[in-house]
């Protein structure tokens, strides 16, 4: 039997206390859906190496674990069983973003203006993450 789906993700917040969010590039299932930077954990990854990973490739920034502070941890979310991890990271500055195919844009915006973004996503892991930071 195969382990369930593990995605780890991360929101990025600069030094002027703007979110980054990412917008998918024509996903058959989300569209041009709101995004975070992260991903699908490898076999034997853990989710705090797969999400600094898969920020690098899909954001082109590099991530200092000592920065990042779980949130999340769970399935709750999701209507397939996968389980979600989700990450925090205040950066002393703003980062340069180089985008991966993954997505065709991004923008930095407010804590309320990303939340509301979150809100209405397609996708179940961006609910999870504006209830999540809803509770910070």
């Amino acid at each position: 039997m195969t382990a369930s789906k593990r995605v780890a993700k991360l929101v990025i917040i600069d030094s002027e206390d703007n979110y980054l969010l990412m917008y998918r590039s024509d996903h058959p299932e989300f569209g041009e859906d709101p995004d975070l930077p992260g991903g699908t954990l490898e076999d034997g990854e853990e989710p705090l190496g797969a999400m600094i990973r898969e920020v690098q490739e899909e954001a082109g920034v590099d991530i200092n674990p000592t920065l990042a502070k779980r949130l999340y941890i769970g399935k709750e979310y999701s209507k397939s069983g996968t389980e979600y991890s989700l990450y925090i990271a205040k950066l002393s500055e703003r980062p340069t973003i180089t985008m991966s195919w993954e997505h065709s844009s991004y923008e930095w915006l407010s804590k309320d203006e990303f939340q509301e973004r979150a809100k209405s996503a397609k996708d179940t892991y961006m609910h999870m993450v504006h209830d999540v930071l809803a509770e910070q």
